[in-house]
């Protein structure tokens, strides 16, 4: 497996399936986003957001970091991850009880007795999701992505059937809460039936390696949960239901798509990079190649669609929705480089510098939690510009340093492909604003059609102009065709 041109085949196939399976559920999600919001009101979101950062921050402590410490070991044995599973079990359950004791606060906090009821619904995935940690490590860990992919899509595909079904029926904000249970229970079942691992008598010990290792990700996760959720949080509290419901649906339609590419590709580089984490040269290598293939994939995609918000809005949600068109911009702004920096993460976690990892969440969250108080005046398109603004000049030249610090990966590694695919799609943007009104902007598919088009022609051609994108496009086309072969 470790041979060169295997490993190669190995992250090339990974991605294939990977790339098919997150189109395929990220379509999913695209129809959700659209059905859903025809058939509810704009406060059912909102009722069912404000109570979620809630039962995210909780489920936090769900695995410990437990999850990625099974990936990313040289070698861990049966015992541990025996082990490694109760623990997981128990937090689960123990989340669940949590988020269930403080639900009348959570009503009380928001001032609408409805949240009770939605919080202990929305707990209950945790114990679900706290059983499936270990099976699903197990098939990372052993590079089974297929199976991983195949779950991700089953998932996805239960999940809208029962939410969009049950708000058919008229169950409302209920139907969120339904599609979100019926997801998890599908993720555990293919989980389980795949893995082939099964665990013995009850076992709470827990080596001392792999729970700092996993101590330390999961002080991450906890701080940097406040950067991605306390802006719903304030919006919910301050605005309105009604304003967060623009906020979410803007958020979900742009950064959530996102997230779902990483997120997957992050279940093949981890454990792929984690295999050569003490082969420097190799490490940068594959790094590398990824990055660039996913600068191209996603920047200028964000870019288009940021250009024509107003066209989008109103082609998949409708008039009522127009609210959420500069929410969506400022957005849009902000998710630009945010896959690309989400893969700073790899560096840290492969190589085991999951302390470092902590102290740039902190910083991250700090500062991205001030943002998020100094746009609020300013209601929720201040909240959304304040957070991409800050992105740019607060977090990005941090962040920057620390991989040029941790290494192998240089800042200018780092940033070239970012700062290339963002300058191409400014000059996208410029020579759509300059086309004639009766040739892209009279019809709204018509326009978002040419954005896109115009946004990755411009991509393509910094690509092969510049050696170093010419280079690595060439080595990623060379892996794809002997993947396929």
């Amino acid at each position: 497996m470790d041979a060169p041109l295997q490993f190669g085949k190995v992250a090339v196939r990974g991605s294939l399936v990977t790339g098919v399976s997150q189109g395929i559920k990220i379509g999913l999600q695209f129809l959700s986003v659209v059905v859903m919001a025809r058939l509810l009101l704009p406060e059912d979101f909102g009722l069912v957001a404000a109570v979620g950062p809630i039962v995210a921050f909780v489920a936090l402590f769900q695995n410990l970091g437990l999850q990625q410490a099974i990936v990313q070991r040289r070698t861990i044995s049966d015992a541990e991850l025996n082990r490694s599973f109760w623990i997981m079990a128990m937090v689960g359950l123990g989340c669940t009880v949590i988020v269930i004791a403080i639900s009348p606060l959570v009503a009380w906090f928001y001032g609408d007795p409805r949240m009770r009821n939605i919080a202990v619904v929305a707990a209950l995935p945790l114990l679900i999701g706290s059983m499936s940690g270990v099976p699903f490590s197990l098939l990372n860990r052993n590079l089974r992505f297929g199976k991983l992919a195949l779950a991700d899509v089953l998932s996805a595909l239960f999940g809208f059937l029962a939410a969009a079904g049950s708000a058919w029926w008229g169950l409302s904000y209920w139907s969120l809460l339904i599609g979100s249970a019926a997801s998890a229970i599908v993720s555990l079942a293919a989980a389980w039936k795949w893995c082939r691992w099964t665990p013995c008598r009850p076992d709470f010990g827990i080596d001392r390696e792999i729970l700092s290792f996993g101590a330390n990700l999961t002080g991450f996760n906890i701080v940097n949960f406040f950067s991605r959720n306390l802006d719903n949080i304030l919006i919910g509290r301050y605005s309105g239901a009604i304003e967060l419901g623009y906020y979410d649906r803007a958020y979900k339609l742009l950064l959530f798509p996102i997230q779902n590419i990483v997120t997957p590709l992050s279940r093949i580089m981890i454990p792929l990079l984690a295999r050569v984490q003490d082969d420097k040269p190799r490490f940068r290598e594959l790094y590398l190649q990824v990055l660039w293939a996913l600068a191209f994939v996603t920047i200028p995609g964000v870019a288009a669609l940021t250009c024509v918000s107003d066209q989008l809005v109103d082609l998949l949600f409708g008039p009522k929705w127009a609210a959420v068109s500069p929410i969506f911009v400022w957005l849009g702004l902000a998710g630009l480089i945010q896959s690309t920096n989400n893969t700073a993460s790899w560096i840290l976690i492969c190589q085991g510098r999951t302390k470092t990892m902590f102290r740039w969440g902190l910083y991250g969250s700090a500062t991205t939690i001030a943002a998020f108080f100094v746009g609020l005046p300013w209601g929720v398109a201040g909240v959304a510009a304040a957070y991409a603004i800050s992105g740019y000049v607060l977090r990005l030249p941090v962040l920057t340093a620390i991989v040029q610090r941790i290494g192998p990966v240089s800042a200018f590694d780092f940033l070239l492909a970012q700062a290339l695919y963002v300058g191409s799609s400014i000059l996208a943007w410029l020579v759509f604003r300059s086309l004639p009104a009766s040739l892209a902007r009279s019809n709204d598919l018509l326009a978002i059609i040419v954005a896109v088009a115009l946004s990755y022609l411009f991509a393509a051609i910094v690509t092969l102009l510049v050696p170093k994108s010419r280079v690595m496009s060439w080595i990623v086309i060379r892996k794809f065709l002997g993947a396929i072969r």
